[in-house]
């Protein structure tokens, strides 16, 4: 993959439209179980906005996996191949696996009828864990380490 000294001014509105409908696809999740047990009952659901925003969220992480892959990333701060550059890679690839996974299950769910909500929900709380870590770990680098990585996701280079 590529390395780039900065972000796009696509790759950041990406990545906050897509950190923005997690959090919101999370909150909303109780809605799509109800939803879901009105379909077990033979009705129709209609709109379910946590559904929506599951797909929404699919679409928009393959557009950014594509721009990614096109236009690269920049490396991580630290020593190549050290522990903290290490973690920090291997955390975007969980990120990026459950941003795909996540939607998957939703899918399998709601449009196909398999059994594995539980799942589903499982991996949907992993996800907000790691997310909730990542956005920990900008914040130690920009304001305890002051390394302007932050910054990074805020302006385009």
């Amino acid at each position: 993959m590529k390395t780039t000294t900065g972000y796009s001014g696509l790759q950041i509105g990406l990545h906050w439209l897509i950190a923005i409908l997690i959090v919101t696809a999370w909150f909303t999740g109780e809605g799509a179980e109800e939803a879901m047990e009105v379909v077990e009952e033979g009705g129709a659901a209609g709109f379910v906005p946590h559904v929506a925003i599951g797909l929404a969220i699919l679409a928009l992480v393959v557009v950014r996996v594509l721009v990614r892959l096109g236009r690269g990333a920049p490396a991580a701060p630290g020593e190549p191949g050290s522990l903290s550059v290490m973690a920090a890679d291997w955390g975007h690839r969980l990120i990026y696996l459950l941003m795909i996974a996540v939607p998957l299950g939703g899918i399998s769910v709601f449009f196909l009828g398999l059994d594995v909500g539980e799942v589903h929900g499982l991996a949907a709380n992993l996800l907000m864990l790691v997310v909730l870590g990542h956005a920990l770990m900008a914040l130690y680098h920009q304001y305890v380490l002051k390394d302007g990585l932050l910054r990074r996701m805020m302006r385009a280079e």
